[in-house]
């Protein structure tokens, strides 16, 4: 057999692994990453992996908060790292907020 069967075939047996759900066992990452590579070696597009923003994301946030307030009066605070959502930090006061990202323009 050529490389390029021997290839198709791994790729193959990988994407069956990955159908069955095997790379999202605790030890599986490596199925994701050798499917990529092989995919590659095949000469298949492969998109590139996301891009995290959660700095700029908490920076947003930061800012948008300094002026925002609750209905009640209360202050915000952003509930997780890396989210546009928000609560009100008054005792009696169960309301969320969603804030929306700030599209710069290229």
């Amino acid at each position: 057999m050529s490389d390029n069967q021997d290839l198709h075939n791994q790729l193959i047996k990988l994407g069956d692994m990955i159908g069955d759900g095997l790379h999202l066992e605790p030890d599986g990452k490596w199925i994701s990453q050798e499917y990529r590579r092989v995919a590659k070696a095949l000469g298949y597009p492969v998109s590139p992996s996301r891009k995290s923003n959660v700095a700029g994301i908490n920076e947003a946030m930061k800012e948008a908060l300094k002026t925002a307030k609750c209905q009640c009066g209360g202050k915000l605070k952003q509930t997780r790292s890396g989210s546009y959502r928000a609560k009100c930090i008054a005792p009696n006061c169960t309301n969320k907020y969603q804030f929306k990202s700030k599209r710069v323009k290229a």
